[in-house]
């Protein structure tokens, strides 16, 4: 019975023991994978983590336990010093013993342990995932990066909660650590994904998806203290995906949310700010807003050099070349080549990563311009000893000659890169393919340049939806250098349809001044077009270039115009709006705040959205008037002439060519006609000498060379006719045809195009309300300051003749009975009385005073820099105390093109500016002059008459006195003017007194 009873005890202690094992064995098991469950490895480093984390772990415990153990000891101890009495040299001794054990144990511990225990922390975190993929990337392994992207994304998505068997991860898990933890880890995954698909168009919808749902994990309440540094990457991204599919609304949205983020993380990552300013300066670069791309690509730069960052790391050379791209862009060839030398050491140990590719591009890009344009730098080239040697016993050869060869080497280079990386199907395949065959058009191969963009097209096509801009602009490219005449007519329908839907796509949110970028970079695309249409001239060929012209000349300053109009006549609540905005965006004038230029930007762009969702409102159309339109109201007895310029060789020489679409009653299609090279023209304006003398000779002495350049083509056209109504272009904005035509019988009418001849059909001319400022009185200058005008320093004089001429035109207005006469001279012709004019004030606007123009910069003092890049700035008119150096902005005497297009002068039907190269401003392409014409226009007026030079005092005053004369007697202004010219020409022989005024209707 005993020996029973012991079997028993022994089974029953030896199955004891066997549940205390299972029970240890469960509960390190349970340990274990709680710490799997922490770490949750990741390849190499994560696994090192996990290992790490195991090793501190068990540490911890028999911590733990050597504490409690220990603990006991020390009880025990004072136990017996207590109760005992025991000897207090034991006491000392243990505590020594046990001291000196901890803290050894302790520091060799966390001394050999802690900084690798932080490393692998580091390459295990949310970021790890990104980085990886980058090395891949950077490799040129895209299929690496996208399966190792791929793979832990699905992982992570695929996670399951741990078991209730595992208790301890189970308990963990339920913990707010743990859940911020798992947030971070799928919002890692979910970016690396995203970002990898976003590489290729054609995910580029599952990419936005993938950064929209991690934009969301960021708003959890457990991500409260990293939420804006989370959002950064996937609002960048989201950003940068709208851009490239041109959806530039949405992209809009991001793009103010990535400021204000970008704001709040400024002085703590250099990293962020660089690559959000890159986004502003690629957003900049797709409205066509060069200027302002370009000022931020010089400013990542100068922020990168100017801080602590490697000068030798990959980064640095990024901005490098995309600082040389902007630079490119506006030919200072000097300035990229010296910033391409910096940038070859560091792209030549980098030959094997994608950022070597970016550096072939802006390399070539370099080559072919800087070659075809005789201004590149040898020391780009790359040339081996034995090219030297060789060189050094034969004939120099051609620099520029090398230059396109090392362009050609550069692009075959980047096209078989992209082949082995991407595959020969592939979207960066293509687009390497449309850079070697624009180099090849641009150098006259166009045999080759058609098969290499024929070969990129194919590739496209298929999925030309997902990125329709490359597509269209590779199409058109294709079709510059096609000789299939057939084919070609179809695809440029094809591409008008898509550019011309782009532009109203845009103009529906746009603000003002982003209009003018965009529509610029748009005409662009159009001089290609145009230049497609003149070389392969049939009977079509006229219709649709006088079309395009209709359509895009001034296409933002009417569709400016077009929501003034709608705002002063149909909506007054959203026209105090809109004045309100025009308000502030004159203060950015004087208030350096980016901050406050994007949120007006923003408050802009929303009100454009508003106006165009109101049900009364019109948007724009370019294309409703066509020259079907033109030819139907002209009469037997007129004409109208279109004059035009493209480029020559379109990216080449920057030469360009000067054609004259002619219409009358009787033609079929528009008649087009070679006139002159603007080369021929400026060679024909450079005449020495003042203004008097430049004048006559261009003019007088030696008028026929000009009209034989200008006239002489299209002079027949022009015979036995009533009315020739003529809209020009480039530098023929600077010609008097008054003077040109002195000779010949021409009744001339100026146009900004001449689709304003449907558009001032209707219009009646009031005469019963007149401001008049003249006899101004400008101030002493004020010897501690200069004056605003830096360019001049002027001290503006009183106009003598003024007086006088202020006098008699209101003599004349009195004399008719009209309703009202407003007079301002001396110290009254303020610029604040100049500004209090609005629409219901007056019919007419007189100002006789100095004008200025300074072609070379901007021209006002205390101004924003954010302005330096406007040309309204450049010019404007000068009123009483100018000299004075006023602090009051709004009344300082000098008001700019800038200050006067935010006023509301809708009510004006015509401004008389009797004052110097009121008419002059800097030319932009289809949008003509950008000065005081401009800027009267959209503020409203319907008409003005300016000036080309400076015009003298004493032949302007009577001038104007007998224009007003013939005016008041019920001449239309053009004849009043004529008239009036033909008066003075009496008096004084010279072209110079007389011919500088025109009107512009």
């Amino acid at each position: 019975m005993v020996l029973k009873l012991e079997n028993i005890k022994k089974k029953l202690n030896s199955f004891i023991f066997f549940l205390i094992l299972i029970l240890v064995l469960y509960l390190l098991a349970n340990f274990i994978y709680l710490i799997w469950y922490i770490a949750n490895p990741e390849g190499f480093w994560g696994f090192s983590y996990f290992w790490e984390l195991l090793m501190v772990a068990v540490f911890a415990i028999i911590l733990i336990f050597f504490v409690s153990l220990l603990f006991t000891i020390v009880v025990s101890t004072f136990y017996k010093i207590i109760i005992e009495k025991s000897n207090f040299k034991e006491l000392f001794k243990l505590l020594g013993i046990v001291l000196a054990v901890v803290l050894f144990s302790g520091f060799n511990y966390f001394y050999a342990r802690g900084f690798s225990l932080y490393l692998s922390k580091k390459l295990s975190d949310k970021y790890s995932y990104l980085q990886k993929t980058e090395e891949f990337l950077k490799e040129g392994n895209l299929v690496k990066a996208f399966d190792y992207a791929k793979t832990s994304y699905e992982k992570e998505v695929n996670r399951n909660e741990p078991s209730n068997y595992l208790f301890m991860a189970k308990l963990y898990s339920q913990t707010d650590f743990d859940k911020k933890q798992r947030l971070l880890n799928k919002y890692a995954v979910l970016i690396n994904y995203a970002y990898c698909l976003n590489i290729d168009p054609k995910f580029n919808n599952i990419s936005e998806s993938k950064f929209n749902e991690a934009l969301e994990l960021t708003k959890s309440n457990l991500l409260d203290s990293e939420r804006k540094n989370l959002a950064i990457f996937p609002t960048l991204s989201l950003a940068e995906i709208n851009l490239s599919r041109g959806n530039y609304l949405k992209a809009e949205k991001y793009y103010n949310e990535l400021y204000s983020l970008n704001k709040s993380l400024e002085n703590e990552d250099i990293f962020y700010f660089i690559n959000c300013n890159l986004l502003f300066a690629d957003y900049a670069l797709r409205i066509g807003d060069i200027n302002q791309a370009m000022k931020l690509q010089s400013e990542n730069l100068k922020y990168y050099e100017n801080s602590k960052l490697s000068k030798t790391s990959t980064n640095y050379l990024n901005l490098l070349l995309l600082t040389a791209t902007s630079e490119l862009y506006f030919q200072n060839y000097e300035k990229v080549a010296e910033l391409l030398l910096k940038a070859i050491p560091l792209a030549e140990d980098r030959k094997e990563k994608a950022i070597y590719s970016d550096f072939l591009i802006v390399k070539a890009n370099y080559c072919l311009a800087s070659g075809l344009n005789s201004r590149g730098n040898e020391l780009i080239l790359e040339k081996n000893w034995w090219s030297k040697l060789k060189e050094s016993f034969s004939e120099k050869a051609d620099v520029n000659t090398d230059l396109l060869k090392e362009a050609e080497k550069c692009l075959v280079e980047l096209v078989q890169k992209s082949k082995e990386n991407t595959g020969e199907n592939s979207f960066e395949y293509a687009k390497n393919l449309n850079r070697l065959g624009n180099y090849y058009s641009n150098i006259g191969k166009n045999d080759l340049a058609y098969k290499v963009l024929n070969q990129a097209l194919s590739i496209l096509k298929p999925n030309k939806e997902k990125n329709k801009e490359l597509y269209y602009n590779l199409l058109l490219s294709s079709v510059f250098v096609s000789f299939d005449k057939q084919n070609t007519k179809s695809a440029l329908n094809e591409i008008e349809l898509y550019y011309y839907n782009n532009l109203l796509d845009n103009f529906l949110f746009l603000s003002e001044d982003e209009k003018v970028f965009f529509s610029l970079n748009m005409e662009k695309k159009f001089e290609i077009i145009n230049s497609i249409y003149l070389s392969n001239i049939e009977e079509k060929s006229g219709e649709k270039l006088y079309d395009n012209v209709l359509a895009l000349k001034n296409v933002a300053l009417y569709s400016n115009q077009n929501i003034r109009n709608y705002l002063n006549n149909i909506n007054p609540i959203l026209r105090k709006k809109y004045q309100k905005l025009l308000f502030e965006k004159e203060q950015l004038l004087y208030n350096n705040s980016k901050e406050t230029e994007l949120l007006l930007n923003k408050k802009q762009r929303d009100l454009i959205v508003e106006i165009n969702s109101q049900e009364q409102f019109k948007i724009l159309n370019p294309k409703s008037i066509s020259w079907k339109n033109i030819r139907d109201y002209l009469r037997d007895d007129e004409v109208a002439i279109e004059i035009i310029n493209v480029p020559e060789n379109i990216k080449g020489k920057n030469d360009r060519r000067y054609y004259a679409l002619i219409i009358n009653k009787l033609y079929k299609s528009p008649k087009i006609v070679s006139l002159f090279k603007e080369s021929e023209l400026l060679k024909v304006l450079d005449k020495n000498g003042q203004t008097k003398e430049r004048i006559e000779k261009l003019y007088q002495n030696e008028s026929v060379e000009l009209y034989q350049l200008v006239w002489k083509k299209i002079e027949d056209e022009t015979l036995n006719k009533k009315n020739v109504f003529l809209s020009v272009s480039g530098t023929l904005h600077t010609i008097s045809f008054p003077a040109l035509l002195n000779s010949k019988n021409v009744n001339l009418t100026y146009l900004g195009s001449t689709k304003d001849l449907l558009k001032n059909e209707n219009q009646i001319s009031n005469k019963n309300k007149i401001s008049i400022f003249g006899d101004i009185e400008y101030g002493k200058l004020n010897e501690t300051n200069t004056s605003k005008l830096r360019y001049t320093n002027s001290n503006f004089q009183m106009l003598p003749y003024s007086k006088k001429e202020v006098n008699q035109i209101k003599e004349k207005f009195e004399k008719k009975n009209l309703k009202e006469i407003l007079m301002f001279t001396k110290n009254t012709a303020t610029e604040s009385n100049f500004r209090n004019i609005n629409s219901t004030k007056t019919d007419i606007i007189h100002v006789a005073t100095h004008g200025f123009y300074n072609k070379y910069g901007r021209n006002l003092d205390n101004l924003n820099d954010n302005t330096i890049e406007n040309d309204l700035l450049k010019t404007g008119l000068v009123f009483a105390n100018a000299n004075k150096y006023l602090i009051d902005k709004k009344n300082d005497g000098i008001i700019s093109s800038f200050e006067i297009a935010q006023m509301d002068l809708s009510g004006v039907d015509l401004v008389v500016l009797s004052a110097c190269e009121t008419g002059l401003g800097d030319i932009k392409g289809s949008e003509g002059v950008f000065g005081l014409q401009r800027a009267f226009k959209l503020a409203g007026v319907k008409s003005m008459i300016v000036s080309l030079w400076q015009v003298p005092d004493k032949s302007t005053s009577e001038l104007m006195v007998h224009f007003y004369e013939f005016y008041l007697d019920g001449f239309s202004k053009k004849e009043a003017l004529k008239k009036a010219q033909t008066i003075i020409k009496e008096k004084y022989k010279s072209p110079f007194y007389w011919a500088g005024f025109i009107l512009i209707e």
